[in-house]
């Protein structure tokens, strides 16, 4: 698991690679600061008045149940397709011509979206928008990891949290001071600062070299060297850009005599696996997070206690804290009508909301998932994980505004005892199911799920394997053959 003292590893990267990995970095940060615009500017009442419909009983403008659902929710499955689109791109023509394919995307969906006059147009921007965010989450840490060396591989993993919520505050601040603005110049401000990040990325995008190890794959490894020389600049000599090379060549033949099949999920201790995964996949969602990142300024604007805005910026602020917590502890402690004081108590549960849900599901999530599976079936558990995560994120924000609106089940503040069970739930099956993995070795937790340790004995399970340095060729080889011993 990934730590502040990762970050250590920056000390022993040559400039070049610093450089690469920032502007990759301002692409997610781009990703979370529009995810925080397109859920923030909706509460705004020019936007409604632009884009919603006008209500004669209460004399407002706002959003149809259907029309905010949709608004919200169809936005998913262009992530889905963003995914597919950005996996055919960089397998044929290169990660670096993906990466900068996605920001004419993102482009086109901020052009629409500012320029939009009619609720299809909003719906059309925000679909291309997410389609970006969908391409992203795929390329950019596989690209990341790809150019990276393996010392680096925990402190991209903390700078690519934190680029992705950083965005989020300052995106906060930003509408928090446009929402005071007259007419559409207090949305249209926040969605014409979007035009800065993939503007930024494409002007340096020359700091950005191809993948070698793709390059590899496609038996350029001339070009391959010269990239891997470029970003290791003089810290790596002519022999061992050459050495580094050859490990790639061996490395993906490797990959290519390990890679699993979908039957192998139902072997052994694959199954076992398999379902932590999954569970982790649907309690990220099915715990609420949509409720506050999708609808949270909506919510809050409806109680009428506090500015939707003020909420966001102090509750980005406190989310900020989330991962900090995560990435100092992880590793020592393992993985009816409402009164006023009501809906006050009510925006600072909210408030503290995205905190606490870094803090557990979506804070180390994505990283359980990684480190479940067994190495051959590691693309194709993430691709089951990805789907489950989809599906019920699309079933919880297109039913939530039903949930919430008073022309259906109109349980407002009291959708929480929904998500809060399934937190329960979660909590329960965390306790009980989910193994405490931190400190271990792929060869130690290969062992221990061979074995069949139960999930409450993984903390003081004592190796009686021989583990080897941080050696993916040794990680592959040892897992190949506990493959063989068991057929």
């Amino acid at each position: 698991m990934a730590n502040w003292k990762d970050l250590r590893a920056f000390k022993q990267a040559s400039l070049n690679m610093v450089l690469a990995i920032f502007v990759m970095s301002v692409s997610v940060f781009s990703y979370g600061f529009d995810n925080s615009v397109f859920s923030t500017i909706q509460a705004m009442d020019a936007y409604e008045k632009r884009f919603g419909t006008y209500n004669p009983e209460t004399k407002t403008w706002g959003f149809t149940t259907q029309h905010l659902s949709f608004l919200n929710s169809l936005g998913l499955p262009a992530k889905c397709v963003g995914a597919v689109m950005g996996l055919l791109v960089a397998e044929k023509f290169g990660r670096r011509i993906s990466y900068l394919v996605m920001q004419f995307v993102v482009l086109a969906g901020i052009a629409v979206s500012y320029s939009a006059t009619a609720y299809g147009g909003a719906l059309a921007g925000r679909i291309l928008v997410q389609c970006f965010v969908g391409w992203d989450n795929f390329l950019v840490p596989m690209f990341l990891a790809e150019i990276s060396p393996a010392a680096l591989r925990g402190a991209i993993v903390v700078i690519y949290v934190f680029a992705h919520i950083f965005g989020s505050l300052i995106c906060s601040f930003i509408t928090l001071v446009t929402a005071k603005y007259e007419g559409d110049a207090s949305w249209q401000t926040p969605l014409a600062s979007m035009f800065a990040f993939p503007a930024f990325v494409l002007l340096f995008s020359w700091f950005v070299p191809e993948s070698p190890r793709w390059l590899v794959r496609k038996g350029q490894n001339e070009k391959a060297l010269k990239h891997l020389r470029w970003l290791r600049g003089s810290r790596l000599s002519e022999e061992e850009s050459q050495a580094e090379v050859h490990a790639l060549q061996e490395s993906i033949e490797q990959d290519r005599d390990v890679k699993g099949k979908w039957g192998d999920f139902l072997k052994g201790p694959n199954k076992r696996r398999l379902r932590i995964a999954i569970a982790v996949a649907i309690f990220n969602q099915v715990t609420g997070q949509s409720f506050m990142s999708q609808y949270g300024a909506i919510f809050i604007k409806s109680l009428g206690t506090l500015s939707p805005f003020t909420f966001q910026s102090v509750s980005s602020g406190i989310t900020c804290l989330g991962p900090i917590i995560t990435f100092t502890f992880v590793d020592m402690i393992g993985t009816g009508d409402v009164s006023v004081s009501d809906k006050t108590g009510i925006v600072a549960t909210c408030t503290l909301f995205g905190f606490f849900y870094v803090m557990s599901f979506g804070g180390i999530g994505a990283v359980t998932a990684a480190e479940v599976p067994h190495l051959r079936l590691r693309d194709k558990n993430a691709l089951v994980v990805y789907c489950t995560q989809f599906v019920f994120d699309f079933i919880v924000t297109l039913t939530l505004p039903y949930l919430l609106n008073a022309d259906y089940a109109n349980l407002q503040s009291k959708v929480g005892f929904i998500y809060g069970s399934c937190g329960i739930l979660g909590l329960t099956w965390a306790y009980f199911c989910l193994p405490d993995m931190a400190g271990r070795s792929l060869e130690e937790l290969e062992q221990m799920w061979t074995e069949r340790v139960p999930a409450r004995a993984f903390r003081k399970w004592i190796s009686t394997a021989e583990t080897s340095a941080d050696d993916d060729m040794a990680k592959i080889a040892i897992s190949s053959k506990l493959d063989s011993d068991r057929c």
